[in-house]
């Protein structure tokens, strides 16, 4: 794991665990750069462009079946986004981050 203090996508997942992030040869530059420039039909699409939101939290349908199902591959990779979510919500962006750049 490895500090990082850029955007959050509306996903929940903290990037300084993410896989792609922490590769040596051609490393994601995290989801400033992956998710807002990419801007994957899938959660992304939904949560910002379809219904305007910063995060699934925000849905009236939280935690509806694509987050789920999106998790269960993070499972894994130790976070659960359902969770993350509820975390987001509770400690806000700063808190969240620092709570996990803690571990790193």
């Amino acid at each position: 794991m490895k500090e990082y203090n850029g955007f959050i996508p509306p996903c929940g997942i903290y990037c300084g665990q993410c896989p792609n992030f922490l590769r040596t040869n051609n490393p994601c530059l995290g989801a400033e750069q992956h998710c807002k420039v990419r801007k994957c039909k899938g959660i992304y699409g939904c949560c910002k462009e379809k219904r305007g939101h910063n995060y699934c939290f925000q849905c009236s349908v939280f935690p509806c079946n694509r987050l789920k199902k999106f998790s269960e591959s993070w499972m894994k990779l130790g976070q659960d986004l359902v969770l993350n979510q509820q975390e987001l919500k509770e400690l806000g962006e700063k808190r969240w981050l620092e709570k996990w750049n803690r571990k790193a």
